[in-house]
């Protein structure tokens, strides 16, 4: 065998024996994982909702001009920003969504197409804190912008729902230790410190069709709020004691 070929399986073996020793791991590093019991669990409480948002859209049609119906959007979305300062809302609480332009088009059973005008739309969300007052709010929403405002929707959200988390929280630890208990009892282990503790919270808002603004019987707008569902998830994990 000449000298290049001995070289080659020098470094063919040498190669084969660094890939074994990565590869290889001791039983007392296997062994030194700690056992853990994991349990998820859940608690929750209703709180009546304090505030609301609401979706708010500002509609005009010009025949012939795009630039018109665009003024009267502005004009109209105006008078409804205002209303609602005149309110005691916010600045900050009124948020402008979209601002859109467009042809409108009437289309014939042949499939021709006739320009009917000019659409422009504005679209607002506000941030309404007090639901006392959020029906008369919406009434003088109406009243400012006529025909031209559609309140498309009103959900209803706690403010701050910091005290009933604090409630949902604490029977969600008494549930995930009920159940870890049950385990280690069942199982035949005792239960060490906690591990780790993950939380998922939620606050859904509740959802209030609201239907178009139309002349008729003034009739102030009744908002009734209900409950909303505060929730808390936690995952637990226990070391396991023998």
């Amino acid at each position: 065998m000449n000298r290049r070929a001995v070289l080659s399986l020098a470094a063919l073996a040498a190669s084969t024996a660094l890939l074994v020793s990565g590869c290889s791991s001791s039983p007392a590093e296997s062994s030194g994982v700690p056992r853990t019991v994991n349990v998820s669990a859940t608690g929750s409480t209703e709180i009546a909702p304090d505030a609301a948002k609401a979706s708010i859209t500002v509609s005009t049609l010009d025949a012939n001009s795009a630039s018109a119906a665009q003024s009267a959007a502005a004009a109209a979305t105006t008078k409804v920003v205002d209303a609602l300062k005149d309110a005691g809302v916010d600045s900050a609480d009124i948020a402008t969504q979209s601002i859109s332009v467009s042809p409108v088009y009437r289309y014939s059973s042949t499939g021709s197409q006739t320009l009917d005008g000019y659409q422009a739309t504005q679209s607002l969300t506000v941030t309404l804190r007090d639901l006392q007052t959020a029906g008369a709010t919406l009434d003088a929403i109406v009243t400012a912008g006529g025909n031209s405002v559609r309140i498309d929707s009103l959900s209803t959200y706690v403010s701050d729902p910091a005290a009933a988390s604090q409630k949902a929280r604490a029977q969600a630890v008494t549930v995930a230790r009920a159940q870890a208990e049950q385990y280690a009892e069942l199982l035949g282990f005792s239960l060490g410190s906690v591990a780790s503790v993950n939380e998922t919270s939620s606050n859904a808002p509740a959802p209030i069709a609201m239907a178009d603004a139309a002349a008729g019987e003034k009739v102030s707008t009744p908002i009734e709020p209900g409950t909303t569902k505060v929730s808390v998830t936690l995952d637990v994990s226990w070391l396991i004691e023998d």
